[in-house]
């Protein structure tokens, strides 16, 4: 090995450790690529995370191999879930629910390289082209991805996008299967939301998240992974964390929690004749979207949905617009003179 490539081993053993001296600026490493998805798919790749020297003879052989010393135990959990199939469950859905909207798309495409047959299959299931066209309906506008990543991972049995798209029958697939390729793979490479964060056109990786520590290593290695995926980048070198320092206010009371939220639309039997296959299907859907949640009394032609977004509201209502008795204005009086009103209101005379 040559002199030059023993020094910069040492130097990045010593940053490593922490014994050189801190960074002065108070910024985060932060790049703009000229293509966020290949950045992104750079990050993803640990055949990346090489530093490659030419011997005397000139041929090219991998020097540093600097994934293998990422993960630790927590990670591994996080990338993998946990073994038990309830946990997995409830891993993924935490996961998920957690990730930001780019991070979501990232999860769906490592799902359409990872498990391309689960894929197709739950796109082409027809609870959810009903579920997607209900969403385009609502003024929604997007592709199948886009309706997956708009929408939460949910408990049970309760429809979700994302879950049509990531389990076999009983079989979790959100996360990869835990083995020796896989745990190179992905287990010692930097993931989104958790060691790297993506602001606009940058990708962010703020020391606090990477075990690399010292910000001149991390940037050298971002660099080197970028290099290798043959990514083009520009550095922002004034990025900065927003200031998250509480500031002093007046406390104000605790509200009291409130109830459920309760939405409750009367239908009228008159405006349903003839119309009955179109309300059975908005019925349907609803209630294949709030499960326990929603109630129907034909009887007495009331819907009841229970623990509702307060956005949503609005637009349920739209739904069984058609269907629903209409509500008699209230009347204002002819009689009331308000002029009269004040001016005895300023006389004393009423109160």
């Amino acid at each position: 090995m040559k002199l030059t490539d023993i020094l910069r081993q040492i130097n990045e053993e010593e940053e490593e450790n922490g014994l050189q001296s801190p960074d002065k600026a108070n910024y985060e490493v932060a790049i703009i690529p000229s293509d966020m998805q290949a950045a992104l798919d750079a990050l993803s790749n640990s055949e990346n995370y090489v530093v490659k020297v030419k011997d005397e003879e000139g041929n090219e052989k991998i020097d540093t191999n600097f994934s293998r010393t990422f993960s630790d135990r927590s990670q591994i959990d996080k990338i993998f879930g946990r073994s038990k199939m309830a946990e997995k469950n409830e891993d993924a859905m935490n996961n998920w629910n957690s990730l930001s909207p780019v991070g979501r798309r990232s999860k769906v495409r490592d799902l359409q390289k990872r498990e391309p047959e689960v894929y197709k299959k739950g796109i082409e299931g027809k609870d959810f082209i009903k579920a997607y066209d209900f969403w385009q309906s609502e003024g929604n506008e997007g592709s199948e991805e886009d309706f997956i990543v708009a929408n939460d991972y949910k408990s049970g049995v309760e429809f979700a996008p994302i879950k049509k798209i990531s389990k076999l029958g009983t079989d979790n697939k959100y996360f990869p299967q835990k083995n020796a390729d896989t745990l190179k793979k992905y287990a010692g490479t930097l993931s989104i939301d958790t060691n790297y964060d993506i602001d606009g056109d940058k990708i962010v990786f703020p020391s606090a998240k990477n075990e690399w520590g010292n910000k001149d290593l991390i940037k050298r290695r971002i660099k080197t992974i970028m290099d290798n995926a043959g990514v083009e980048f520009k550095e922002d070198t004034q990025y900065q964390l927003p200031d998250e320092t509480p500031t002093q206010s007046i406390p104000t009371p605790t509200p009291k929690p409130a109830g459920p939220s309760v939405l409750t639309l009367t239908l009228d039997p008159d405006k349903i004749k003839g119309k009955k296959p179109e309300l059975n299907a908005i019925i349907k859907l609803l209630k294949n979207t709030y499960d326990k949640n929603f109630d129907y009394d034909q009887e007495k032609g009331v819907i009841k949905i229970t623990n509702i977004k307060p956005e949503r509201r609005a637009d349920v209502t739209r739904q069984f617009g058609k269907f629903l008795k209409t509500t008699s204005p209230v009347k204002e009086s002819l009689d009331f003179d308000l002029e009269r009103y004040q001016m005895l209101r300023r006389a004393g005379i009423i109160k």
